[in-house]
């Protein structure tokens, strides 16, 4: 039992756990370089950005290397080069001079191979100290490559001087283009060769190309180390925990644009740490740590906002048990029996049938019937084109029918049709009989019931909507495309909302209709409700309700004194009671009861300072007549 308590506590703080396992991919992304490649595809384009023209290594191909090697050696070393690096793996034999280099086929000498970056060529890898052999850029320019580099690309490869051997032989070269220069020879490439990924160099297969710019990198000193992964996952922590509070801070919208902007920045800025020092720092890591970072933001406030807006909906829920039935009238499985039920209870009728219209089509079908049977009607046409439904069409109200509608009619008995009309759309018909009586006004009647059957079309018709609309949006297609499998929390939410807003709808209705005048106060005097009469009574006695306090009108009211009135409402206030006072406005006599509205033991606390929540004041005329007593039935209908 402990356990699962624990694991339940758990679950609950999945807002920690996510940001946990944030701070977790930092680290572990730094430790095992997780979005290595992310970090090579933009180096690879920040290194095609900007060119230099100037560069001291020279480029000398032969097609036939292993035949005219000797005399080419010997005509490169007139021009007094810097150095000769000699790649072939023919067995040559080394020439005399110390700035000739084999290193393929020397073992003193070896050329370290420009490494594979994920999937890019541009590494140089870091020397191998426990290697046999001398690293060729260590005893041509000194490099110590403790740590692996990457090539700088700045160079344009047509700055890179490139001659063949023949043009070397016939003396076709300048003195300054050889002299001091380190001059890498090589075999022409072939043309099945592998082609180079490499900034500048795709497309190109010839693999000298690329040990000419790690040269140039390695000779102008302006190879790029990386950022130390250290470095980089404080970077990276402080960058997640400023985006965290920026995006829980800021619209969704808006932390998009913080995304996007940081993004940019840290662009920018590993630019020009290629550029000034030589430096780069990881940008593809940090752009997917900024994405998930914001991905993480919006997950966890889309599952605390879901969270609270459960507890709002189980709130209202819990407080609107019992009071309040949300059940409308579109939400109820037929249309037809709330509407029975209604006229059932307001007019009093021989027969009643209501008609309905089938979808698409003009035929109609019967579908309920009042102190009759469906089959009693006599009428055999089903069809609204033909008369009497298009009679009552004609008419867009009711009309006598001439022909027997229902069976067994009697011979005092008068028959009616109604078409069911709203907003253009024909929802059905209403066949109706009575038997009228000495005091029946038929224009009265038909105008009763042409309001009902108004009233019953304009319910139909929101009916219709209501369910066409529903059927769509439970089709499983295009719940799928709409993301609405599941309803939503917002949808959950707002039929609540709308529940408590029918429910205070409800209640205001019948605060305003009361017949005293009614005004509520709140703790500190201020006017919180009023009703119609008291509307009413405050423009009869010219009373600015508005802009007086409690304590003002009962004054103003009942002609006490201020330090009097106010102990009245501290007595009130403190003791929950009721008082009756005498209240005198233009010679008219009311009875003033003022009753505080307190909450009850069985409300939960709500914070607030005082169990009293408002002070209600009711004017009560003393001379009012009472009402008559209502004899059990309207006149209008009773005209029937």
């Amino acid at each position: 039992m402990a356990v699962a308590q624990r694991l339940l506590l758990l679950k609950n703080h999945h807002i920690f756990w996510l940001t946990l396992g944030l701070f977790a991919l930092v680290v572990i992304n730094n430790v095992l370089n997780l979005f290595q490649a992310s970090n090579a595809y933009f180096y690879q384009k920040l290194a095609s950005f900007g060119e230099t023209q100037h560069t001291n290594i020279v480029l000398i191909t032969s097609k036939n290397l292993a035949k005219n090697h000797s005399e080419l050696i010997e005509k490169i070393t007139e021009y007094n080069p810097k150095a000769v690096i000699v790649l072939s793996n023919q067995n040559i034999t080394p020439s005399i001079t110390n700035r000739v280099y084999y290193p393929i086929t020397q073992s003193e000498y070896c050329v370290p191979r420009v490494e594979m970056w994920s999937s890019y060529h541009m590494r140089i890898p870091a020397n191998d100290k426990e290697s046999l052999c001398n690293s060729i850029w260590q005893t041509v320019f000194g490099y110590e490559g403790q740590q692996p580099r990457l090539i700088d690309f700045k160079l344009a490869v047509s700055a890179l001087p490139k001659f063949s051997a023949e043009r070397v032989l016939s003396s076709d070269v300048m003195s300054e283009q050889l002299k001091n220069k380190v001059i890498i020879v090589g075999q022409t490439s072939s043309a099945f060769n592998v082609n180079i990924h490499a900034p500048k160099l795709t497309g190109l297969n010839d693999p000298l190309l690329l040990m000419a710019y790690a040269a140039d990198s390695i000779e102008k000193t302006t190879s790029v180390i990386e950022l130390k992964p250290s470095y980089s996952a404080l970077i990276e922590l402080a960058l997640v925990i400023s985006l965290l509070f920026s995006f829980q801070k800021l619209a969704v919208i808006y932390s998009f644009v913080i995304a996007l902007a940081s993004c940019l920045f840290w662009v920018v800025v590993s630019y020009l740490g290629i550029v000034f020092t030589a430096v780069y720092i990881p940008v593809g890591q940090y752009i997917i740590v900024i994405f998930s970072t914001l991905f993480s933001a919006l997950i966890v406030r889309k599952l605390s906002e879901d969270k609270a807006l459960t507890g709002v909906v189980n709130n209202i829920q819990q407080k609107m048990m019992g009071r309040f039935f949300p059940q409308t009238f579109i939400e109820q499985a037929s249309p037809w029996d709330p509407i029975i039920q209604l006229i059932s209870q307001q007019l009093d009728l021989e027969k009643s049938i209501f008609l309905a219209r089938k979808e698409d089509d003009h035929r109609i079908v019967e579908i309920r019937a009042i102190n009759c049977e469906l089959d009693n009607i006599q009428e055999m046409r089903r069809d609204y084109k033909r008369s009497p439904y298009s009679d009552a069409l004609k008419a867009l109200g009711i009309v006598k029918i001439s022909r027997p509608f229902f069976k067994n009619v009697l011979n005092t008995e008068i028959e009616f049709m109604v078409p069911l009309v709203y907003a253009g759309d024909v929802r059905g018909f209403w066949a109706l009989s009575v038997i009228p009586n000495e005091t029946f006004d038929r224009h009265a009647f038909e105008k009763n019931v042409n309001k009902f059957a108004a009233q019953v079309a304009e319910l139909l018709f929101h009916y219709h909507i209501y369910k066409t609309t529903q059927a769509k949006n439970q089709n499983l297609l295009n719940r799928l495309v709409s993301f609405r499998l599941h309803e939503p929390i917002d949808q959950q939410v707002k039929r609540s909302l709308n529940d408590m807003e029918q429910k205070l709808t409800t209640l205001e209705l019948v605060f305003n209709h009361t017949r005293c005048a009614t005004v509520l106060f709140n703790l500190f005097g201020q006017v919180v409700q009023t009703n119609a009469a008291l509307e009413h009574f405050a423009k009869q006695h010219q009373l600015t309700i508005f802009e007086m306090t409690a304590l003002d009108l009962l004054c103003h009211s009942c002609a006490l004194d201020s330090e009097v009135a106010k102990g009245k409402l501290r007595y009130v206030t403190l003791n929950k009671a009721d008082i009756h006072l005498p209240a005198v406005l233009n010679n008219q006599h009311y009875v003033l009861n003022i009753k505080a509205i307190h909450t009850d033991g069985s409300q939960t606390a709500s914070g607030e300072p005082f169990q009293v929540s408002g002070i209600l004041f009711e004017f009560l005329d003393t001379f009012e007549n009472e009402p008559q007593l209502d004899d059990g039935f309207d006149e209008t209908l009773s005209e029937q």
